[in-house]
């Protein structure tokens, strides 16, 4: 498999990880909160009293901005040294 192609594969398997990290967080949310996990629209005030509240919204951020990098044709999820 040459770089371009395992580069590209990587950067799909980043984004797909971060969406299971924030669907993960969004469900504790959810249960801290007391709201069902299926809830399409909550307030946000709301899921701000949750304690898991910041990591939810840091990993959406990262989910987001590693979408943005990947269509934008960068590199996402790559880390520097030794696999």
């Amino acid at each position: 498999m040459n770089t371009a192609t395992r580069l590209h594969r990587d950067g799909q398997k980043h984004i797909v990880d971060l969406a299971h990290v924030m669907h993960n967080l969004w469900v504790k949310v959810c249960k801290d909160v007391g709201i069902p996990e299926d809830s399409k629209f909550v307030i946000e005030d709301v899921l701000t009293e949750s304690k898991y509240y910041t990591f939810y919204a840091n990993a959406q951020r990262q989910y987001w901005e590693a979408i943005s990098q990947y269509q934008a044709g960068g590199y996402v999820g790559l880390r520097i040294g030794k696999r």
